[in-house]
C-alpha cells in the first residue's frame, strides 16, 4: 500500500466536518467547518454561509480564522458575538483576548479583556455564548485570573488548584462573564465586562459555566463541585459528574458600578444525585417559558441512558419528559444517549385539532449502531425517529440547529459518504422533507472507489445485544479482517464516516467494529451488565464477533488474517484478546491503552477503575493489596506472558485520562520477554491522539504492521 495508501488516507481525512450551524434568517444558514491541513499540520476552521430555497442553494466562504475561539449569531440575526484570541508578545501569556459585537459589517462594540480574565472556554461542557432578550448583553465562560503572591498570601501562586482533567489543559477556575454595550453614538458609554459571582457562595466551591439567559435578570448555568478529596474528576466523555443546574439572579445595576464583579444571588435547582447539563430556554408567545435540560445519574458508569427534564419557569412545575429505557426490543426506541443539546433545539408546529402551537425538541441520539435524529414532544414526551435506517448506506446524523419553527439543520455521513450538510423541513411530528445543501467535492475516481464500499450491521448470535458494523470493499469473498472495538467502554461505534476505516476497506481489508455489551444505544440494562465484568464479558463478545465473521466466510483464521486496532478501553480489550487468544490474531495496534487496572497513577478518572471493575468508589478509596489483586486479575497485564503477535503501542504524552506509563510499562514488559513490540510517542497529543500529526501516525503505523502481516499470508 505504502505511499498510495497514505495519499488516499490524506485525501479522505481532509474532507471538512460540520461542527456547528445557525439560522441568520429563514433561508440563510451560517455553518462552521473544521478540516485537517497536512501541509500546515493544523486544523483549519472556516465559516460558510448558505442561501437556501427549495429550488436552489448558493454559498459564500469566510477564510480561516484561527484567532476566533467562538462566535454566535443573536436570535434576531442582527448581531454576531465573537470571542477572539490572537498572538501578542506584549500581552500576558503572549495572547490578546477581545470580545467583539458585529452588526452587519460594522463593529458595534469591542473590548480588550486580556487583563480581566484568562483563556476563553470553547468546550461543550462549560462553554456557551448567550444573548440576553434585549440583545444588549452576552454571557460567556472564561478562566478566572490566577492570583499571584500577595501580602495576605505570599505562597498563593504555589497553592494546588485542581484542573478539569483531560482536554482542559490548565483550566481550573471557570467563571461567567457579562459583556454589556450600548447603541453606537457619540454619547454611548464604553462596553463593560464583569464576572458573575455568587453573593453567598457555598462552602464547597461551585465552578459555574455554560450560561444561558432566561430573562434580562436571570441567568441559568451549570455548576461543577469539588469531590470530598478536593478533586475535579475528569469531565470530558463523563456525563456522570456532580454538576447542578443553577439559577443566578443578576441585580439591576450596571457592571460599570460592580467593581470587580456583579454579585448575584444563586439557587441550585437540581438534586445532588443528578449530573445536569445543556440548559435550554424555550420562549413561548403568550405562555410561560420552559427550561429544558439533560441529566444522568451521578457516579457509576461514565456514560449511560439520559433523562430529559422540563420546568415551567413561571409555576415551577417540573417533569421528566423522557425516562431511561431498560431493555428495548430491537426496533424500539432505546432511550436517550446524548452529550449535549444543540444551542437552540426547538421546533414549533401547528396543531391539526386546535389553534394552539405544538412544541418539540430535536436532538441526535445513539440508536443502536447509528446516530439518529429524534423529535420529542414537549407536551407528553413522545419520541419519533426522523431518520430511520435506509439499510443501504446506514447514515449517522447529528443535529446542529433549528430555526425555532419547522426547519432543522443536520450533518450526516456514512462509511462511503463523507459529511454532508442537510436541511429538513418538518411538516408533522412524523414527516420531514430533507434537502442536501452541501456535499463533499469528490473526484469521479474517488467517488467510484467509495461506491464499492458496502456497509452492514450484523447481530451476533447468542450474544444479545452485541452487533458489528461490517465494512468492506467490492465483492471479495474473504479478506484479512481488522477488528476495531471502541473505548469507553460505555461508548458506541456508529456508521459515521471515518477516513481510517474507509481507507483500509478500500485497500482490501474487512473492518469489523463490534458494539459489545456495555455499549450505548441498546438500553440501560446492558450498560449496567458490564460493570464488574470488564476483561471477560466484553472480551467474549468481541471474540464472538470474530468467530461469526469467520463462520460467515467473510474472513478466515490463519497467518495475517485476524488483526486488531483499538484505543483506551479498546486497547484494554486488545491486550486481553492477544493474551487470552494468542493463536487467533496476527498483529495489534494499541492506542493509549489501559493495561493494569490497579495502577491508577495520574488518571483524572480514578473512579473509572473501581466502578468498571465492580467496586464501589469513594473519595477515601485506596488501592489495598486485596483491591489490587482483584484489579490485576482483570487486567491485560495478567496475560502478558502469553502474547505472541507483533504489537505497536501509540502514546500521547499529554494524556491525563490513561497515564502514559500504562503503555510504556506494557512495552517494557513485552520487550523483556523478547516479543516483537514497538512504541511510538507523540509529545503534543493527549488521550484521543487527534492532532493532525497524531491521526496520520496512527494510520501509518497500523498500515505498516498490517501490510507486513498480510504479505506473509499472500
Amino acid at each position: 500500500m505504502s505511499s498510495t495508501g497514505t495519499a488516499l488516507y490524506k485525501q479522505l481525512a481532509q474532507f471538512p466536518t460540520y461542527r456547528a450551524a445557525q439560522f441568520q434568517s429563514s433561508n440563510v444558514i451560517r455553518a462552521t467547518t473544521s478540516a485537517l491541513d497536512y501541509d500546515g499540520k493544523v486544523k483549519r476552521q472556516n465559516y460558510k454561509t448558505f442561501f437556501v430555497t427549495p429550488e436552489s442553494v448558493s454559498s459564500t466562504i469566510s477564510q480561516d480564522s484561527p484567532d476566533v475561539v467562538a462566535s454566535l449569531v443573536s436570535p434576531s440575526g442582527k448581531y454576531l458575538a465573537v470571542l477572539r484570541e490572537s498572538n501578542d508578545a506584549a500581552a500576558s501569556g503572549g495572547k490578546k483576548r477581545t470580545v467583539e459585537i458585529w452588526s452587519s459589517s460594522q463593529l458595534e462594540a469591542c473590548e480588550d479583556v486580556t487583563k480581566i480574565h484568562g483563556v476563553f472556554y470553547s468546550d461543550e461542557y462549560l462553554s456557551s455564548i448567550s444573548f440576553s432578550p434585549s440583545e444588549r448583553k452576552i454571557a460567556y465562560t472564561a478562566e478566572e485570573n490566577t492570583i499571584e503572591n500577595s501580602d495576605d498570601d505570599p505562597l498563593a501562586k504555589y497553592r494546588f488548584i485542581p484542573e478539569f482533567g483531560e482536554a482542559y489543559g490548565s483550566k481550573k477556575k471557570p467563571s461567567i462573564f457579562l459583556f454589556s454595550w450600548a447603541s453606537r453614538g457619540q454619547d454611548a458609554p464604553n462596553p463593560s465586562v464583569a464576572p458573575l459571582t455568587l453573593a453567598d457562595p457555598p462552602t464547597n466551591p461551585v465552578l459555574l459555566g455554560h450560561p444561558v439567559f432566561a430573562s434580562e435578570s436571570r441567568v441559568l448555568a451549570i455548576g461543577y463541585e469539588y469531590s470530598r478529596d478536593g478533586r475535579i474528576l475528569g469531565v470530558i466523555y463523563c456525563p456522570n459528574r456532580l454538576s447542578g443546574l443553577w439559577e443566578l439572579t443578576v441585580p439591576k445595576v450596571s457592571p460599570h458600578d460592580a467593581g470587580d464583579g456583579t454579585r448575584c444571588s444563586g439557587t441550585r435547582l437540581t438534586q445532588n444525585s443528578r449530573s445536569c447539563r445543556s440548559p435550554r430556554v424555550l420562549h413561548r408567545k403568550g405562555l410561560s417559558d420552559l427550561l429544558i435540560w439533560v441529566s444522568n445519574a451521578v457516579g457509576g458508569p461514565h456514560a449511560s441512558c439520559a433523562t430529559l427534564h422540563v420546568k415551567d419557569l413561571e409555576t415551577g412545575e417540573e417533569r421528566i419528559l423522557v425516562e431511561p429505557v431498560w431493555d428495548p426490543q430491537q426496533s424500539d426506541f432505546p432511550g436517550l444517549y446524548i452529550t449535549t443539546l444543540a444551542p437552540y433545539p426547538f421546533i414549533q408546529l401547528s396543531s391539526s385539532s386546535s389553534s394552539e402551537a405544538l412544541y418539540y425538541l430535536a436532538t441526535s441520539s445513539i440508536w443502536r449502531s447509528r446516530s439518529t435524529v429524534v423529535l420529542i414532544s414537549l407536551q407528553d414526551g413522545e419520541v419519533v425517529e426522523l431518520t430511520p435506517d435506509d439499510e443501504t448506506l446506514h447514515y449517522s446524523w447529528t443535529v446542529l440547529c433549528t430555526d425555532g419553527r419547522n426547519k432543522i439543520v443536520c450533518t450526516r455521513s456514512a462509511p462511503c459518504r463523507p459529511p454532508e450538510l442537510v436541511v429538513g423541513t418538518i411538516e408533522g411530528p412524523d414527516k420531514v422533507e430533507w434537502q442536501v445543501i452541501a456535499q463533499p467535492d469528490l473526484s469521479d475516481d474517488l467517488q467510484s472507489k467509495l461506491d464499492t464500499l458496502s456497509t452492514s450491521i450484523i447481530p451476533i448470535p447468542d450474544h444479545h445485544p452485541t452487533e458489528i458494523i461490517l465494512l468492506r470493499s467490492g465483492g471479495a469473498a474473504s479478506a484479512p479482517c481488522i477488528t476495531l472495538p471502541h473505548g469507553g467502554p460505555h461508548s458506541t461505534m456508529t456508521t459515521a464516516f471515518n477516513a481510517w476505516t474507509s481507507t483500509f476497506a478500500l485497500e482490501g481489508y474487512t473492518i469489523a467494529m463490534p458494539n459489545y455489551t456495555g455499549s450505548l444505544g441498546f438500553g440501560e440494562k446492558y450498560v449496567r451488565e458490564l460493570l464488574g465484568r470488564i476483561g471477560s464479558l466484553d472480551v467474549e463478545d468481541c471474540m464472538a464477533s470474530v468467530r461469526h465473521v469467520v463462520a460467515c466466510g467473510i474472513s478466515s483464521y490463519g497467518q495475517g488474517q485476524q488483526l486488531l486496532y483499538g484505543g483506551s478501553h479498546g486497547g484494554f480489550l486488545l491486550g486481553h484478546l492477544i493474551g487470552q487468544y494468542p493463536d487467533v490474531f496476527s498483529g495489534a495496534v494499541l492506542r493509549n491503552p489501559v493495561i493494569s487496572l490497579g495502577e491508577i497513577s495520574t488518571s483524572d478518572i480514578p473512579d473509572w477503575y473501581y466502578e468498571e471493575s465492580g467496586l464501589s468508589f469513594a473519595a477515601t478509596s485506596v488501592v489495598t493489596p486485596e483491591v489490587y489483586d482483584r484489579l490485576f486479575k482483570m487486567s491485560p497485564s495478567a496475560h502478558v506472558d502469553a502474547v505472541r503477535v507483533p504489537v505497536i503501542i501509540l502514546i500521547g504524552e499529554k494524556d491525563q485520562r490513561v497515564a502514559p506509563t500504562q503503555g510504556r510499562n506494557y512495552y517494557h514488559a513485552l520487550k523483556a520477554r523478547g516479543k516483537d513490540v514497538q512504541l511510538f510517542c507523540l509529545k503534543d497529543d493527549s488521550h484521543p491522539l487527534d492532532s493532525v500529526e497524531g491521526q496520520l501516525v496512527s494510520y501509518e503505523t497500523a498500515r505498516v504492521l498490517f501490510d507486513a502481516q498480510r504479505s506473509k499470508s499472500a
